[in-house]
């Protein structure tokens, strides 16, 4: 019987309420279905940016590898290079020693003209002679007739 009288008295309040409550409900469901959607897209564009993010880390790396590998043969190169240069500067110090021991065993033929052979020798893979077939010939096409004072001739 309370029950009853309870319902009676409730029952004229208990519609609007059970009806705004409805409304709210749907009203909150369809703020989150459409917030929802928002949030698909936002996540469908960010994961095409990060997958373009992520071929791009890739062909970076494959870049760094590349040009690591590249630096590494250019510094073995120049390392041979220095190796070149201090073996040809030893081997001049060493040519020019030899040279200046003769000039001292001989100074008297430092002012007579060289020989051809003498000629042949330096003018051999130079700019002067770089196909090695103007073996012998000066400046007119004869041996030793070189018009450069410096030589000699």
């Amino acid at each position: 019987m309370i029950l009853e009288a309870a319902k009676a008295k409730l029952a004229p309040y208990l519609v609007p309420i059970i009806g705004t409550l409805v409304v709210v409900v749907f009203g909150a469901f369809w703020w989150l279905w459409s917030d929802r959607e928002q949030l698909l897209e936002k996540n469908a564009t960010q994961a095409v940016i990060i997958s373009n993010a992520a071929q791009a880390n890739r062909e970076n790396v494959a870049s760094i590898k590349y040009l690591e590998k590249d630096i590494a043969w250019r510094e073995q190169k120049a390392i041979e290079r220095q190796r070149r240069g201090r073996h040809r500067d030893k081997q001049l110090a060493q040519t020019r020693e030899e040279l200046r021991k003769a000039l001292e065993d001989a100074p008297e033929c430092v002012d007579q003209p060289w020989p051809d052979a003498v000629f042949n020798i330096m003018r051999r893979d130079t700019v002067l002679d770089p196909n090695g077939d103007r073996a012998g010939e000066g400046a007119g096409g004869v041996p030793g007739s070189d018009s450069d004072s410096r030589a000699g001739g």
